[in-house]
Order: C-alpha cells, then structure tokens, then sequence
C-alpha cells in the first residue's frame, strides 16, 4: 500500500488522452487462451435457433393451408380455417401462447447479449481508470457500449432493435375475422301479428309483393310464412327487438320482420334489404329496396321525446325525409327474428410471418459474429470485477477503499484538504487522466453508522424516473379496470352471448374499435400495449439487477462467502447466469409472460367480414379493428401490479451492513475495495470477506499553523480478503 502525506489538497494537471492512452491489449494480442464467456453467447444463440425453428415451422404449416386456399405469399389475411368461433379462438389462443414463449426466448437472449456485447473487458477498464473514466459492471448501460468499437456497437443496435419489430407485429401473426350478416327487414302492421297463418293469408291478399322479394329477404314470402309458423323465428318482444337490432354488426341475428303501427292504408309490403358498412370510423347501417331508395337500417329507443315505447325509424320508408324527426317514429310492436350460427375464420398474415422469420435470422446472426469478439477476458458480473482487481489490484483506485458511485471523488465527511480535485466520470469527454507514475492521493472516508436502504443503490436520476414512472403504473391500472365502462366502440357480441360466456378474449366480449390507417396502421395500434409491457420489463429488469447486485455486494461485509462469478474456479461458485439470481428472473419473467399473453387477449386484431343475404362472403367490405375485451384489459394489469409492489417492497428493504460503502455498478468503487494485503495471494479463488485489513498506512498530517506542530490523524483501511477482518469504526478515517 502507497500512501503519501498531504497537508493541502493535492491538484494535477490536465493532459490529453494520447498522452496516459495504452494499447487496449485485447485489440492487439492474439488468442492465448480459451474464451470462457462465449459459451453465455452460445446458449443465447441456442435459444434464438430454436425460436427461429418454431416460427419457421409454424409459417410453414400456415402457409401450407393458406396455399391450398389460393392465398400467396402477399396475403394478409390468408383464411387458414373457416368454422365454429370457438374452435378458431382456441387455436388463435393456442398460437398465441407459443407466440408469446418465441417473444419471451427472444427478449431473454437479446438482453443477456447486449449485456455481453457492453460489458468491458479488464484492458479497457484499465484505460478507462487511467483517465478517471469508470465503467458499468453487472448492468446493462448504454455508456459501456457508446464507447465500444463501432462494429460491436452496430452488433449491440442490431439484436436491440431487431427486438421492437417481433413485439410490434407478432401477436398479429394470427387473428380471427367474424362473419357480420346483412338481413333482410320487412316492415308490416301489427294487426298480421295474428300467428302464421293469419299473416300469409293477409298478406297474400291485401298487399302486392315486391318482384325482389326473395332477394331482398333470402327467401318468399310463404318461406317467410312457413317459418314463422314452424317457429325457426324467434318472437321477441318491443325492448328485446332493439337491442338486438340496435348495434353496428349483425353476428348472431338476420332476418327481421317487425310489427308496428301502421298509419296509412299503404298497399305495398316492401322488404329491405340491410348493409353495414364502415366510414371514417362510424358505423352505418343502411337499407335499400327495389326502387333504390337508401335508409338508416336501426331500430331504437327514444325515450326522452316519447312518454313509452320502442321505436323504429320512420326512414324505413321513402314517403318520409326527416328520418330523425320524432312525428315520424312508429311504435314497435313486436317483431321475429331469425338466429343464425356465428361463423369465424382464422386468419394469418404471411407477410407478417416473413417479417418476423428474417428478424428473428438477423438477431441470430448477429450473436454468432458477436461471438468471434477475440477478447478474452470480460467483466460481466460484480463477482467477476471482484475477482479480476483481487487477482491484479488497480493502482489507479488506490487510497480510496471507502469510494462510492455517489462522491467518487467528493468526500464530505472530511477535512476539504484531503478531497480530491478531479473527480471521476463515467464520460470520456469529460475525463482528466493521471499522470503516469502519479499515485491517488488519499480520500478518507468514514463509514455510515446507520443500514440504509436498497434504493440508495439506484442513481438519483433513476429514483426519481422510477418514482414517475410507478405512478405512471399505477394510474394505467386504474384506467385498465375504469375505461372499459367508458369507452365507446362497436359492440359485436351484445346480446349474442350469457354473460357465463364471457371470457377473456376479446373476441367473446368485445368492443371494436375501427381505424382508418389499413391493416399495418391496425396492427400497430394493437400491439402497442406489448412494447409498453416490454418497456415496463426493461425498467423493472434494469432496477431489479442494481438492487440485487447492491445486495450480493454487501453481503461480503457480514460473512466469507465465495465470490459468484461467470465461470467459477477454486472455491467460487456460480448458480445463475449474468446478474438476477433464478428465485427473482423466474418469477419476473413469469409475470411479463402472461402479461404480454393477457395482452394479445385484451387487444387483438379482429377482421369483420360481411356475409350477403344470400350466404356469401363479400370480401370488398371488409373492416379492420381494435377488438377490447374489458376483463382482458383488468387481468392484464394484475401481473404489472404484482411486479410493482415486488420491486417497491424490495427498494425498502435495508442492507445487512451499515460499514459497507454503496458501489452500484461502479468499476472504480468496486475496484477501491479490492486492495488487500500483499500476503493475500490468489484470494480471488477462496471464500472472501470485507472489512477493516491489517496494512501499514500512513497517518494524516493537517497543518494548523506556523510554530504549531502538525495535527496528526489516524487512518486505516479496508479492502476485500480471504484473511480475517475487523469490523470498521465509524470514528476511524479510512482509505
């Protein structure tokens, strides 16, 4: 140990980076030996293959059913399954399912990549030290990979952000369309509503039948008869009736005879025939008969301009133009309805599925080049910075044994004589080097006396975003179980299902929101959610890895413990892989996994295709939306909840040792604290403890004065060891 006695502040002079600058020697040696921490990159690049093979199986099994239905290459809606709801929806969740694990694969590997991408090597902290520049160890930092070579740095962009497409678009992939039906209304008296047969024969001779009849309705008038009277009609009473014919689409309904008052003695029975179609948003519902005149096709109830009653609009007929006008409202009497089977497809986008299959290829590429990086020795973890500056001490963090990431460089608690005048940056621009053969003067420190608490581990800035960002959280939840009762969109399931039918997915219960982007637009919009969710995982990943790694670093100031480092020799040991140990990754990526899954149920890409009275598909008014489930959006917030409260509960947990200084993920803090005695050798390979080491320092001199003796301070000092300890004083100044 060097020290030197100083009684006023020790200042040095700036000077460039080319003259302190060393050869990185990873950038110039050869391959000496194995490179250890490319078997992470390995498994990384394992995980990838194998999404990479699920995907392209799944796109191949779907492209091979779209193809034998006539569809390309080109196609985003490719029907792969016509059928039963039920049956389309439970493959849809299915899929979706497996979608979410390939997501969840991808954005395991991506981090732990990136991590390896930006994590330093000992040469490059080395020169970094030298310049008062300090790098992060353990935590993923944008700082490590900015300074990074430029191919690693176009590595590290690539795997991120081929990342962002896969979430923006996957859950997409695959979707069902639901068939709407047009219906054919016929508007009659309430004295017909006497029972089937009174109503064919009054009908047959007291009106003329339109020649487009069978038409507009989808079958003639005895056919309507016969149906009436075999009850495949389903009678409905005044409310029933408009709430059933209120809405936008027709999923569950068609034909629709309605009994109301008839006002004049009017000789024509003239049917309509009913369309929805879709304009800026809004849905229309518009009937047309044979003379070409087009009508609102909606029944509804205005209560606040009539006393009682169910009303049906007065454009059902061409004598009247004011179709809103309240005289003109008919009071509805009763009405029959046909019930039909809903009918979905389940569809897939194969452009999609490419885009995905060449990102997915791209990221996996770009992790087996970043595995031929001929660096040799990296620092991916505390434990492994640990044991890299035990096995060679840094002679750049020397006399600072108590440095924290909070004043590197700026004591308080002492003398302003023993402060050091240049402090360190974790910006080059900002760097001022050592001198070359200069030694650090002395920074004593006291200890804290008092445990503090995790979140001291978290920078400032981070605190406070996190704080924000909670709140943010947490009034998202809020609205997630709130909006639904608010919002406003077109119900396509209302009346068509019991409530104990109900479920999750938002295609049962839904409300559909309609954009006028096109389908990419659409696609966007429903997967925004998931790259909030993502965003959420990279906070909460980022904040949990500082915590624990405060955490895992403090614990060293209570017992021997053997170092946990990447790849463990002698007596160290390694049970997790990077920074988060498997009782938190697991858990943590559980809840982001059925979040995103929740996700894909809440908000889904829904496709309205019209069926035409006479059963056919008319793909030309095809209707892209937003499909929200209400219950979906609440269940996707309890899992981001649950990960809150963990993460607030753990900030405010206290460390085991008040004496430890705080490193976070400093290089320079980390590497201060690994200054042990010169008889400890290969300590790094044995149990370790930090405390208070038996070294020679030299005591503190502070001059008071002309003719008065110099006041004298005793100091010690601490460092990492496999020797034994003492516990630290909170009077004794150490460095």
């Amino acid at each position: 140990m060097i020290a030197n006695n100083h009684s006023s502040a020790c200042k040095y002079d700036a000077v460039s980076s080319e003259e302190t600058a060393v050869a990185d020697p990873v950038s110039t040696a050869l391959p000496t030996r194995k490179k250890r921490w490319i078997k992470g990159l390995l498994f990384c690049a394992l995980g990838v293959a194998l999404a990479f093979i699920a995907h392209l199986v799944l796109l191949l099994k779907l492209a091979a059913k779209a193809f034998s239905r006539g569809y390309g290459w080109g196609s985003s809606s490719a029907v792969i399954y016509d059928g039963e709801c039920d049956t389309a929806n439970r493959t849809a969740t299915g899929l979706h399912v497996l979608i979410n694990v390939i997501v969840l694969t991808l954005t395991a590997t991506s981090s732990d990549c990136c991590q390896v991408l930006s994590a330093p090597s000992r040469g490059r902290i080395d020169v970094a030290h030298s310049q008062r520049v300090w790098v992060s160890i353990g935590s993923s930092s944008f700082t490590n990979i900015w300074y990074a070579p430029r191919w690693r740095k176009m590595l590290w962009f690539l795997v991120f952000g081929t990342s962002l497409p896969v979430q923006m678009i996957y859950n997409s992939f695959v979707y069902v369309s639901i068939g709407a039906n047009d219906f054919g209304l016929l508007h009659a008296p309430k004295w017909l509503d006497q029972g089937s047969a009174s109503f064919d024969r009054s009908t047959s001779a007291s009106f003329n039948v339109s020649s487009d009849f069978r038409d507009a309705m989808g079958m003639s008038l005895k056919g309507l008869s016969a149906e009436i009277a075999s009850g495949s009609l389903q009678q409905l009473d005044a409310a029933s009736c408009t709430q059933a014919y209120s809405q936008g689409y027709q999923i569950p309904r068609s034909t629709l005879v309605v009994f109301t008052e008839w006002w004049d003695d009017e000789s024509n029975l003239e049917p309509w025939t009913c369309q929805t179609s879709q304009n800026h948003g809004q849905v229309n519902v518009t009937g047309s008969n044979s003379k070409g005149n087009s009508y609102p096709c909606v029944l509804f109830a205005q209560e606040q301009r009539k006393s009682n009653g169910t009303y049906v609009t007065a454009g059902f007929f061409p004598e009247y133009a004011y179709i809103f006008d309240a005289d003109n409202l008919e009071q509805i009497h009763s009405c029959y309805s046909r019930t039909v089977d809903v009918s979905c497809e389940l569809s897939c986008s194969l452009p999609i599925g490419l885009a995905v299959l060449t990102c997915i290829g791209l990221k996996l590429l770009c992790i087996i080049i970043a595995a031929l990086d001929r660096r040799q020795e990296i620092i991916l973890t505390v434990g492994d910075a640990i044991a890299s500056f035990l096995g060679r001490s840094d002679p750049y963090t020397l006399n600072n044994c108590l440095m924290t990431r909070s004043n590197k460089g700026h004591p308080r608690s002492v003398p302003t004589a023993f402060r050091n005048d240049y402090p360190w940056v974790s910006v080059f621009s900002q760097a001022v080097p050592f001198r070359q053969g200069h030694t650090p003067p002395p920074q004593p420190k006291r200890i804290h006396s008092a445990r503090q608490r995790w979140y001291y581990a978290l920078p400032e800035r981070l605190f406070r975003f996190l704080l924000l960002f909670k709140v943010s959280i947490m009034v998202l939840t809020v609205l997630a179980f709130v909006l639904p009762n608010y919002i406003s969109g077109v119900d396509v399931n209302e009346g068509g299902m019991s409530s104990s039918e109900q479920r999750i997915n938002s295609i049962y219960h839904s409300k559909v929101f309609l954009l006028n982007g096109g389908f990419i637009a659409t696609v966007l919009c429903v997967n925004t959610p998931q790259a909030v969710i993502s965003i959420i995982y990279s906070v909460y990943n980022n904040t949990l890895t500082r915590l624990l790694l405060a955490s895992e670093y403090n614990k060293y100031a209570v017992e021997k413990r053997p170092l946990r480092v990447s790849f463990p020799t002698g007596k160290q040991r390694s049970t997790y892989w990077l920074s988060i140990p498997y009782r938190y990754t697991i858990p943590l990526l559980t809840l982001f996994t059925l979040a995103h899954w929740l996700s894909s149920q809440a908000f889904s890409l829904v496709q309205i295709v019209p069926i035409t009275i006479q059963g056919e598909h008319d793909r030309s008014r095809v209707t892209v939306g937003v499909a929200t489930s209400s219950l979906g959006m609440k269940l996707m917030a309890i899992p981001v909840l649950v990960a809150l409260v963990a993460i607030f509960v753990l900030m405010f947990r206290k460390f085991q040792s008040a004496a430890m200084p705080i490193a976070m993920n400093c290089s320079a803090a980390i590497s201060a604290a690994c200054h042990p005695p010169v008889s400890d050798t290969d300590a790094a390979e044995k149990p370790v403890v930090w405390g208070e080491v038996e070294v020679n320092v030299a005591s503190l001199s502070t001059a008071l004065g002309p003719g008065v003796e110099d006041f004298q301070t005793e100091c010690r000092h601490c460092s990492f060891t496999s020797q034994g300890v003492k516990e630290p004083g909170p009077r004794i100044l150490y460095y």
